[in-house]
């Protein structure tokens, strides 16, 4: 187990000082304590914010694959354009 501790973090319930997190061997917060002693932890420099997950997808350029190989090509007889 790790143990950090940040003089100023925010949490779900807004800003809060003196806060210690305790971190799993896995890596998991086990513990999130505000008005925390700092002993035997690890101390942070500046604010603890949380992290911001990437939610963006790529999902659509699945329906796009390989649309640029079946359109064909303008400089032959079968493209577009063609005479």
């Amino acid at each position: 187990m790790s143990a950090f501790f940040a003089e100023r973090a925010l949490l779900p319930d807004g800003w809060a000082n003196h806060v210690r997190l305790e971190v799993s061997a896995n890596g998991q917060l086990t513990q999130i304590q505000a008005n925390a002693s700092a002993d035997g932890a690890e101390r942070l420099k500046g604010p603890l914010l949380p992290g911001m997950p990437n939610l963006h997808s790529h999902a659509f350029q699945r329906a796009m694959a390989g649309l640029a190989e079946v359109a064909g090509n303008p400089m032959t007889a079968s493209g577009p354009g063609a005479t």
